[in-house]
């Protein structure tokens, strides 16, 4: 076994601009194509700033998260798997992959600190997520830039790199490009919405009159207005009190309503949000907020990326083979929506009711296990020879029913006198052999006994047919 690895890099403090401008965001595309992941990871800390890209990506990482969980054993591996799965959520836990998966999604890439701590005779990960940013490509290969700025090659079981997009140029696939357009009008929208009210909360005023000292000195009361309400003006003066439209608004809450749909759709792949208004039921569900392919593909990247990362160095080290390492498994299967199927299943029964009506033939059973209902044995469609429906007797149904259960039982119960006497009579060698065989086979059955069974059978059958009267009777 491996010896116990501490990772004591420190992380760098982070990095944020006060202000952001499309040539800023511009200086970032050029920077990033030299593999410096520092200023994409400023603006994508910024873009986190906003609450419809935080929340949208939140509920895209948490819908994952709060999928059933299992870990696949290897094959093999089953009593390591339930040992890494007594842990999982100490080792693994869920704030520290929703910080993985947030800035791996924004980025392309998803950094974390690993040290392997030893308990009960075993090596154990510990994760440290880190802004991405610390991360520089130097001629092919990734480094990672320390507290002091110095640069450090990613050893190998020090460090988790997580690129769900893939592992080259993973920052030219990173939702920042998406997103920092419409987070940039969204903010010089609500900056713009913001000074216009402040205009608009200052009075300017606008007055036309006779000039002279009368004109000076209404000058000075308007200067000196302040909180004041009232004014009297001179005989001959006219006051206009200059404001913005009363429209000015709309533009700006047009363009945040379009730069909020423009980031949901980036994130969650549809105009599902989280202020959905209504009752309906599938948009009540956070599950169905995230387009299926987005989750299916997050849980698969997420699975690989850790068991490819982590799971398998800790396999390696603790079992002394990678192949050990189980699969961590998100199942992303939507969840059954019961008021659809009892729709389904009431629309099922009024149609199997029409084509009774018009005497079609149906397979009852087959069209219910079609549909995923069970079905009783014994209990399948009865037809009466009267041609009668069975609910018009449904005692005599369920009279029959019971006698041919009660014969099924009594023969099971006698012994079968056929049974290997074929075989026997193959081996006669004459008449007199078979005489005789059969002489001893059937002297073998004892008439008690069959007398015995037939007789309770025949009670039980008639008290069966009597009830059976007797509840259609009262019908």
């Amino acid at each position: 076994m491996a010896k116990e690895k501490v990772n004591t890099y420190q992380e760098p403090r982070g990095w944020l601009r006060a202000e952001w401008t499309p040539a800023e965001v511009r200086t970032v595309w050029a920077i990033a194509q030299q593999g410096d992941m520092r200023p994409v990871a400023e603006l994508a800390r910024a873009i986190l700033g906003d609450e419809r890209a935080q929340g949208a990506l939140s509920v895209r990482v948490r819908a994952l998260l709060g999928l059933p969980f299992t870990l696949e054993p290897a094959p093999g591996g089953e009593r390591w798997a339930k040992l890494l799965e007594e842990r999982w959520w100490s080792l693994f836990p869920e704030e520290a992959l929703h910080d993985l998966m947030v800035w791996a999604l924004l980025t392309g890439v998803g950094l974390a600190a690993l040290s392997w701590v030893e308990e009960d005779g075993l090596l154990w990960p510990k994760l440290d997520v880190w802004n991405p940013g610390a991360l520089v490509m130097r001629d092919g290969k990734w480094r990672v830039r320390d507290a002091t700025g110095q640069e450090h090659p990613l050893e190998r079981g020090m460090w988790l790199l997580y690129t769900p997009y893939g592992p080259k140029r993973p920052w030219e696939k990173g939702l920042w490009r998406t997103l920092a357009l419409p987070w940039l009008v969204k903010l010089d929208a609500i900056r713009y919405w913001a000074r216009d009210n402040e205009v608009g909360a200052l009075r300017v005023a606008y007055t036309d009159g006779p000039t002279g000292e009368t004109g000076k000195e209404l000058a000075q009361l308007l200067a000196d207005l302040g909180g004041d309400t009232g004014l009297v003006l001179p005989e001959g003066w006219r006051l206009d009190v200059l404001s913005p439209s009363a429209e000015v608004w709309r533009s700006k809450a047009e363009a945040i309503a379009w730069a909020d749909r423009a980031m949901t759709i980036a994130i969650l792949g549809q105009n599902l949000t989280t202020d959905v208004q209504g009752g309906s039921y599938a948009a009540a569900r956070v599950h169905e907020a995230v387009r299926a392919d987005l989750l299916e593909a997050d849980v698969e990247t997420l699975a690989t990326g850790l068991r490819n990362g982590v799971l398998s160095l800790w396999a390696e080290w603790n079992a002394g083979d990678p192949a050990l390492a189980p699969w961590p498994r998100w199942d992303p299967t939507p969840p059954e929506d019961l008021a659809a199927r009892a729709e389904t299943l009431q629309r099922l029964a009024q149609a199997v009711a029409t084509f009774a009506q018009a005497g079609a033939n149906v397979d009852l059973d087959a069209l219910l296990e079609e549909y995923g209902l069970p079905v009783r044995k014994g209990q399948g469609l009865v037809r009466l020879a009267s041609g009668d429906p069975p609910q018009e007797a449904p005692g005599f149904v369920q009279g029959q029913l019971y006698a041919d259960a009660l014969a099924d039982r009594l023969l099971s119960r006698l012994p079968d006198p056929l049974a290997g006497l074929e075989a026997e009579l193959a081996q006669a060698q004459s008449y007199e052999e078979v005489r005789g065989l059969l002489m001893r086979r059937f002297r073998e059955a004892s008439p008690e006994e069959v007398a015995a069974l037939t007789e309770r059978a025949l009670v039980l059958a008639g008290l069966a047919g009597r009830y059976s009267v007797i509840r259609d009777v009262e019908r």
